[in-house]
């Protein structure tokens, strides 16, 4: 009997996470950064105050214990640990993501039904070990966090590999409960770019499927925002003075994600106070132009022939100059009922678990 359905996107750069308990009765929504550093959890016994101590949460995970997501840069930057590249999809540090995730949501145990996502350059030669890496051990997995006076244990009973991008345009044809709804947005061709922090997602959809032909350009590695805006932001930060040699590109990310909520994108450190809003400016319209060139321009052809365009992601960097670049062919999520609340960051998740919804509404129509 299955107690939740999740969707995670544990990608290179965050984790989100979008859950369902079976039958109804609530959704959780998760997000954090996809970086953690070792600690030891020793506390001196006082409390946080004008002069106390620091309060941090973190996680046990297979015999050790990890401080995670924006503690990192508050709590300690020593041994820091991320893992960008092609070969983490699967692997210890995913599955210590997604189990966060989950219980972070507030699963302490029970059967679990998850989605979980890759490049779609990368789908055919991942998705059978992805699979078998989360079903290890009969598919159990323990964790425990600050505070728990037990081990969070669940297993996954079944696990759905998605390539990435699908989710989003999954979100423009189901509803929260994964039912269609009618559209014309998919048919015809479509193209879908989904922005991540290591990798940009290129898909050619027909009529909502999938073109195998184009898998050639489907995923480009450190195409994404961490090696043509975090990195970049990060060299030219650290040449403004010493005290800003400790600066990560979790720093740079976070005061990034603050920023756009907020419009404030001052970054503090070493008792510098340097607003990054300039820098940002400059690399997200060449990061845009990099876009249109490699991918609008040299796989696409200008989208000609191409009825839309959905952008997924980190689309809120570019997609105001892509906009300007291809004026009719950017569709805008607001514009659509299944999409107008649903956060262009988080759409692989939340159309994963419609997906997800969708299968189960149909198995229990062939049980009756």
């Amino acid at each position: 009997m299955i107690d939740y359905i999740a969707s995670i996107d544990a990608g290179n750069g965050g984790v989100k996470a979008e859950i369902a308990r079976w039958g109804g009765g609530g959704r959780k929504s998760h997000y954090e950064p996809s970086v953690r550093a070792a600690a030891s959890g020793e506390s001196l016994g006082m409390s946080p105050g004008v002069i106390g101590e620091l309060n941090y949460e973190y996680a046990d995970w297979s015999g050790h214990r990890y401080i995670t997501g924006d503690d990192v840069i508050r709590v300690s930057r020593r041994a820091l640990e991320r893992h960008i590249g092609s070969n983490r999809y699967g692997n210890e540090f995913h599955q210590f993501l997604v189990a966060l995730a989950l219980a972070k949501s507030g699963i302490k145990e029970g059967e679990i039904d998850l989605s979980v996502f890759t490049p779609p350059g990368l789908f055919n030669e991942q998705k059978n070990d992805i699979k078998k890496r989360f079903l290890a051990d009969d598919g159990r997995t323990e964790i425990r966090l600050k505070g728990d006076k037990k081990p969070r244990q669940w297993r996954y009973t079944s696990i759905s590999i998605l390539p990435e991008g699908i989710g989003a345009a999954a979100c423009f044809v189901l509803d929260d409960n994964g039912v269609y709804i009618p559209s014309d947005v998919l048919s015809g061709q479509v193209a879908v770019i989904d922005i991540g922090a290591h990798t940009l997602d290129a898909l050619l959809l027909v009529d909502g499927n999938f073109n195998a032909e184009s898998l050639q350009h489907a995923t480009w590695e450190q195409g994404g925002v961490h090696v043509h805006i975090r990195e970049p932001i990060l060299k030219a930060i650290k040449k403004l003075s010493d005290d800003l040699a400790l600066v990560t590109v979790d720093d740079i990310d976070r005061v990034i994600r603050l920023g756009s909520a907020s419009h404030d994108y001052t970054l503090k450190a070493g008792g510098y106070e340097v607003d990054i809003k300039p820098l940002l400016d400059k690399y997200r319209l060449r990061y845009a132009d990099w876009i249109a060139n490699n991918i609008g321009d040299n796989v696409f052809n200008q989208f000609r022939g191409i009825k839309s365009v959905i952008l997924a992601g980190g689309e809120g960097l570019v997609s105001d100059h892509l906009r300007k670049y291809y004026p009719d062919k950017i569709l805008n999520p607001k514009q659509h009922k299944t999409t107008a609340k649903v956060h262009p960051i988080d759409m692989n998740a939340v159309g994963g678990l419609r997906l997800a919804l969708m299968r189960t509404r149909e198995k229990k129509v062939d049980s009756l």
